[in-house]
Formats: C-alpha cells, sequence, structure tokens
C-alpha cells in the first residue's frame, strides 16, 4: 500500500475506492459494501486503529510504547489506568498526550506550509499502485477525478459489460484504463489463457495488447507457460 497516496479520511477509515468497489488499505481484498470491509479489517487486521498505528512502511515512526499508548487513549482510559499498566507515573502518561498533541500542531502547520509554497497538498486521492508494477513513475499518480474522466471518455458501458472504443496513445491513461479493465477479473481465480483472450476481446479487438499491458503493470500474472492468468491486484 501507499500511504503516501491516500487521504487522511481513507488511513483513518481502512479502505479506499478503486474502480467502484471498496479495498482494503492493507491488502487486496475489495467489497462492495463498507460493513464487509470493516468485518474483514477486523478479522484479518485487528481493526483499522490498530492496522493503522502499527503498518509496516517507512512513514510510521512511532515506537512499540507510543502504539500501546494510542491504543490505550482510543479507549477512553484514565491517565492513571494507562500508567498502572505501563509501569509508569501517571504524570508521564500527561506529559506523553501533551505531546503527542504537539507534533499533531506541528504536522499541520507543516502541511499549510507545503501547501503554500507547492500550491497543493501532498496527499490527494490518488489511486493505489500495484505492488509488482514494472515501473513505478508518475503514470500511476492517478486521481479519482482523472479515473472517473478518462473511463468515461474511453469506455461504453453495456449490458454485456464494457467496451474500450479506442485506445488512447498517452500511457498514463491507458494504466488508468486497466485499473478497470482488471475489474472484470476476480481475485483468487484462476483463468485458462483462452477465457482471458475471450474476455478481453469483448472489451477491445486488439485484446493481446491489453494482456501485455495487464501483466506488464502489475494487474495481472501468469505462469511460465502461458497457459494460465489470474489477478494480483
Amino acid at each position: 500500500m501507499n500511504f503516501q497516496d491516500l487521504p487522511i479520511a481513507a488511513l483513518i477509515q481502512g479502505y479506499h475506492p478503486v474502480g467502484g468497489q471498496l479495498q482494503c488499505n492493507y491488502c487486496t481484498a475489495r467489497f462492495s459494501e463498507p460493513e464487509a470491509v470493516i468485518t474483514h479489517l477486523n478479522a484479518t487486521h485487528g481493526g483499522a486503529l490498530d492496522a493503522l498505528l502499527t503498518a509496516d512502511t517507512k512513514y510510521n515512526t512511532l515506537t512499540e510504547t507510543q502504539i500501546r499508548l494510542l491504543q490505550a487513549f482510543s479507549l477512553k482510559q484514565k491517565n492513571q489506568a494507562i500508567a498502572d499498566q505501563l509501569g509508569v507515573s501517571a504524570s508521564t502518561i500527561r506529559h506523553q498526550k501533551f505531546t503527542f498533541r504537539e507534533k499533531a500542531k506541528q504536522a499541520r502547520l507543516y502541511l499549510a506550509q507545503y501547501q503554500a509554497v507547492f500550491g497543493d497538498e501532498p496527499t490527494k486521492d490518488y489511486l493505489p499502485i500495484p505492488p509488482m508494477a514494472t515501473d513505478n513513475d508518475d503514470r500511476f499518480r492517478i486521481t479519482e477525478t482523472e479515473y472517473a474522466d478518462t473511463t468515461q471518455k474511453y469506455f461504453t458501458f453495456t449490458d454485456a459489460g464494457i467496451v474500450l472504443t479506442r485506445l488512447p496513445k498517452g500511457q498514463k491513461k491507458i494504466i488508468t484504463l486497466l485499473y478497470r479493465i482488471a475489474d472484470e477479473f476476480s481475485f483468487n481465480t484462476k483463468y485458462p489463457q483462452h477465457e482471458v483472450d475471450t474476455k478481453l476481446k469483448a472489451i477491445y479487438f486488439d485484446y493481446g495488447i491489453i494482456k501485455r499491458y495487464l501483466i506488464d503493470y502489475g494487474f495481472l500474472a501468469r505462469t511460465t507457460d502461458n497457459r494460465t492468468y489470474w489477478r494480483i491486484f
């Protein structure tokens, strides 16, 4: 997961929208309803809060003690109760709570300074980047708005499915379309080559190039003999 690409609200709730579904921030699981994502987060990742506090990313600089403190604060425990659990004084807990608040104020000021200079928040609502993408560059900096505009422009939506009217020239636009095309494949399903070709041929006449893009940009994987495919993002 690319934490730097998600808005604060999505980080807090533990999931974000992708291609009309809701994807867990900590794995590739997707659901159609918020309740289903929340159930998944609780069962698989210990809940949205614990998953966020213990997130495996270079941007998470919390120590184990700080994580325990924040978990206790989230439960509205009294300072003395937390102090007893950690074997410290209540004044130490009060000081740590003050420190957290000061850091939050510093972060807020820095964000304002950054936006004043660069004219943009560093955490736009970008689509997540496939972990197995061979090249991870600005072509993958795709906002939800860009996704919506591009898919509406290049796809025709019918009862039978989606049809790609033409392939755009820019690679960023092609990658944007791949997010939607990948949704035609289910996770945890193995597809024989002929079934993949049939699915893609219904979307675009040059299905071979679409298949190659899906592989190269980390949406699908395949066996070495090219006979079996499966979705990885």
